[in-house]
Parts: C-alpha cells; structure tokens; sequence
C-alpha cells in the first residue's frame, strides 16, 4: 500500500501535541510493509529526519507560503485583531494562497492528513480529528470549523484520537458515522523507566504551547497565590498570548519562580518530569490533555480543571486528580495544596492509570491506522475497522 502522509501543516519545535503524534505514527507506520510518502514544509525535511529516523521513509519538501511561524508570521500573529484572525475570509485566503501550485498528489494510494483544520487535497484522503474545539465559538476559529466540515464531508474515513472528542464528532456529524472511528494514542512522552529520584519540593509542571484555550494566565494567578512553589511550562510560545504570559510572569510576586523555556528537547522534558512534584493541567479545552497522560505515566499526582474533555479523560482511565474550576486561581491554588499535602494517594492514582495506558504502543496505533487506510484503498468493504483498545477504553468509560 502506498501511504501520503501530508505534514505540512506542522513545523518541527513550532506545532506542540500534533507534531509528537505525527513523529510517533510516523515511525509505526514506517515500520509496516507500506511505502510511506511524506510531505513536509520546505527547509524542514533535515530536521524532521532527525526526529524520525525509521527508514523506508520518503521526504517531499513543500513550499508553503503565508507561514505563521516565520519572524514576520509571528508579529501578524501578534497584532492582527482577533476576529479577523478567525475570520472565514482570511482562512479562505490564506488556504488558497497555500494550495496554489502545490503538488496535488504523490502518487499515493490513499492519503492522510494529521490535522483536520488544514483543507485536503488529495483523494482518497483520511483526515485525523483530534478534536472540535474549533466548532465552538468560544474557543475555535470560524474560518477552521469551515474546513473541517468540508473536510469531514469530503474524507473517505474519518479518525479521532480519544473517546471523548469521538462521541462529539458522532453527534456533529451523524451523516459520517459509518466511515468515522476511534483510534487512541500512546502517551506522547511516557517514562522509559521508574524515577527513584526524590521530587523536588513544589515544583509543578505544566508541558503545553501557549495558545490561550490552555489557560496558562489562570495558572499564573494561581501560582501568586502559592509562594512555596515554582512553575515551569515548556512547549511552543504561541503568540499573542505569549508576550502576555512573558510579562505577568516579570511581575514581583512571579518573578524568578516562572520559568517559559519554549520548545524543549525529549531528554529536556524528561528531565522536569522526573524531578516534578505535580503537574497541572487548567486548560479549559483538549483531545485529551498529553501532559495528563504523562503525569499517568511518571507516576505523579495531577490537579486538572474541569473542564469536559479532562473530566472524560479521568473517567476512562480511573484516575483521580484535584479538580478546580477552569477560571477560578484561589480554587486552583487548593487543588495544588491538595495533591502536594496527600501526594502518596494521588500518585498511587496515577501509576495505576498509567499500567492501563502502558500496553499501548505506536506499533499498536499504526496497525490501527493501517488498517484504516488498507479498507479505504479496498473501496471500503464492509464497517470501518474498529481498535480493540478504544473498546476497551470506552467500556470502562461507560462504567
């Protein structure tokens, strides 16, 4: 079978959660018999071989202008209104401008597209819906939820990522449900081994780019209120929320107990999470949160708003966590005082959900997503391919 697999929509250091999946699929698929085409934004495909090393691999340089991750893109980032920034207009614009001259196919037999808010341009095509946010007004984007519904109404198969998000994208779109299936992802940056290491007193951690959904100026508050405790947060500075948290972070009462270190390296990341007492997760929207999952894995306590998705998430892996209301700091500062005070408890939780998150692989998820794309490529006989795991994930769920 001959895969595409379109990665331009993802520039490595820049794009958070969905460039470590698309690094971790990647490199399940590319260990199947497949002959995998990979197309990527032009300048990036040395680095992107330095992330996935699997061999079998062929890597397609994209031009694609209009970039928000260039000096330029990040100052129209920075400065352009919000509701022309989600606009549908500019989204129309700057998909077409994107699309115009671009290779239409790589001679694929089907092709899938990591990020469901980018159009498709190719046929067959397998879209991967992480999540919906983007179909509600309070946190997406007009001018996105506009191509996911092209997309889902154009995609020969339909794949999202946890039980959650799925059920949502069932009710939004019942017309597809026949071709839409869930398929569950390993935790992004599970622990190789089990720390032994004593962790370093108050110091919480929350991994996760600084789009505004993730709720990082709650946190900040909160931490104001927590003197005892130092904060990191790692992971894509996304403007134009990040100057903002740049600078309340300079502030007197935060000032050298705040650390935003960007995009850090894999051995970097398991480094804060082996020293972590806790790790905080007050976003108000997620697929399903990858620093949760990570916590799950490290075995430490986690303290979560309650948001819908994060309730979900607690839900269909048993764990439990401190859970604070999304735009309360007072309440968040409790919730943290209330994992680090009974930490034992909280951390035994966690190790017990990560045992259940432990069995799945990226060998797992890609045989799954393989057998996905193998039934579009065969006309789509009989019901979607459904993962075992998923069932089992929805089971207890259910419970």
């Amino acid at each position: 079978m001959r895969i595409g697999f379109d990665a331009t929509t993802v520039r490595p250091a820049h794009s958070a959660g969905i460039e470590a999946f698309c690094y971790g699929l990647l490199g399940g698929l590319a260990a199947g018999p497949h002959d995998l085409t990979v197309q990527v934004i032009a300048g990036t495909g040395d680095e992107w071989r330095r992330r996935v090393t699997a061999d079998g691999i062929a890597w397609s340089e994209v031009h694609t202008p209009l970039r928000t991750d260039t000096r330029v893109g990040r100052l129209l980032r920075r400065h352009t209104p919000g509701a022309v920034a989600s606009s549908v207009a500019l989204r129309r614009g700057v998909n077409l401008v994107r699309q115009w001259g671009r290779p239409q196919s790589c001679g694929a037999d089907v092709t899938l597209y990591p990020f469901a808010a980018a159009p498709t341009h190719a046929d067959p095509a397998v879209i991967v819906l992480h999540d919906l946010r983007h179909l509600h007004p309070e946190f997406g984007s007009p001018g996105f939820a506009e191509v996911i519904r092209r997309n889902v109404a154009r995609a020969a198969a339909v794949v999202v990522s946890w039980p959650h998000p799925y059920a949502e994208a069932v009710r939004a779109f019942p017309e597809a449900r026949d071709r839409m299936t869930l398929i569950p992802l390993p935790a992004f940056h599970a622990a190789a081994t089990t720390s032994t290491a004593a962790p370093e007193p108050g110091l919480l951690l929350y991994p996760s780019s600084t789009a505004r959904l993730k709720n990082h100026a709650t946190l900040l508050e909160a931490l104001a209120l927590l003197p005892e405790c130092r904060l990191v947060c790692p992971g894509p500075l996304v403007e134009p929320e990040a100057s903002r948290l740049l600078a309340r972070a300079d502030q007197p009462d935060l000032r050298g107990r705040v650390s935003f270190p960007g995009f850090v390296s894999t051995t970097e990341l398991a480094s804060l999470y082996a020293r972590a007492s806790a790790v905080v997760v007050p976003s108000r929207w997620e697929a399903a949160s990858g620093a949760m999952l990570e916590a799950f894995s490290w075995g430490l306590p986690v303290a979560c708003a309650d948001s819908e998705p994060l309730l979900a998430q607690l839900d269909f892996t048993g764990a439990d966590a401190a859970v604070f209301p999304a735009g309360d700091p007072a309440a968040l500062a409790t919730a943290v005082r209330q994992v680090l005070a009974d930490r034992d408890r909280y951390a035994s939780s966690s190790r017990a959900a990560g045992v259940l998150l432990a069995g799945r692989t990226w060998a797992d998820t890609a045989a799954d997503y393989a057998a996905v794309l193998a039934w579009v490529v065969a006309g789509r006989p009989g019901p979607v391919p459904r993962s075992a795991f998923a069932s089992t994930l929805t089971s207890r769920g259910a419970r």
